[in-house]
């Protein structure tokens, strides 16, 4: 079996620095209460190894103690999160990916220009409602058959934004879908760079390989569309979230593999991935 690696593998800058101030914290500050207020990143190794070393995982501030931190995760939260955590005094640490910061500005302005902000994007995503809640009201879409006349009634401005780790060509069918309904449309690339990286490189590869390995959880997003874009190629297309499951694979020992992954997998499942294909490849 011949097994190539992919240039963009394991955490991105925002996921790398936001585990990291949270490592640091658990480590510096043992028995200090820490909430991390959703998941820190979609991959269920990663959460259970912060919980192991203290992290308490929550959804509602109606579970924080008034003692504790909040810890606001990677992808970002709603205004009115910040303004109870003030209103109750509860210390907090914004760790909320740059990249991330970079759309909640850009759809403020959005709104204060006078434009009806809207979101491509996966609804119910931790960092869609982030996004959401940035401002008074917006739209949200995921598909062009979404889309339709009724939302668009009386708005001749719409502003619209995008999820980091959206497809590119998925979130330029929407816009389509939407100039074709309203007058006037700015629109703001806000697909970051690592997730267009991955993704590029999927596509370039996809076909080119007999099989393509996507390491990373089933409830990442960004994971996901790696998935979908190497799929339905020649190639053969698995999403692996962990290493028991490649005995499951049906990867000929000759072949020729890639190996990719989420932006939120890390790199000791990514190296217990390729052992175990390693391992299986040697099986007599």
């Amino acid at each position: 079996m011949q097994i190539t690696l992919s240039q963009n593998l394991s955490y991105c800058f925002g996921v790398k620095r936001t585990l990291t101030l949270v490592e640091e914290l658990l480590a510096k500050n043992p028995d200090k209460m820490f909430y991390m207020l959703g998941e820190v990143v979609h991959n269920e190794h990663v959460i259970n190894d912060l919980k192991a070393k203290g992290l308490q995982v929550v959804y509602d501030l109606d579970q924080v103690e008034d003692s504790g931190t909040v810890i606001i995760q990677s992808h970002g939260a709603p205004r009115e999160i910040f303004e109870v955590l003030k209103t109750r005094n509860i210390d907090y640490i914004d760790a909320t990916c740059p990249m991330v910061e970079v759309i909640h500005k850009k759809i403020r302005r959005i709104e204060e220009q006078g434009y009806f902000p809207v979101i491509i994007g996966q609804r119910g995503h931790d960092e869609v409602r982030g996004i959401a809640g940035q401002v008074k009201d917006a739209l949200i879409f995921g598909r062009p058959e979404e889309v339709t006349g009724d939302h668009f009634v009386g708005r001749e401005k719409v502003g619209v934004v995008v999820q980091s780790t959206f497809i590119r060509t998925e979130a330029l069918a929407v816009l389509e879908k939407i100039k074709k309904l309203v007058p006037e449309v700015k629109f703001e690339n806000t697909i970051c760079r690592p997730t267009t990286e991955r993704q590029s490189e999927v596509k370039r590869i996809a076909g080119k390989y007999d099989c393509i390995v996507i390491i990373g959880s089933k409830s990442s997003a960004n994971t996901n569309h790696l998935f979908y874009l190497a799929s339905g190629t020649e190639s053969c297309v698995y999403l692996v979230d962990e290493p028991e499951s490649i005995p499951n694979l049906h990867i000929p020992p000759d072949s020729t593999v890639f190996i990719a992954s989420g932006a939120s997998t890390p790199m000791s499942l990514i190296e217990q991935v390729v052992s175990a294909l390693t391992q299986g490849d040697q099986s007599p």
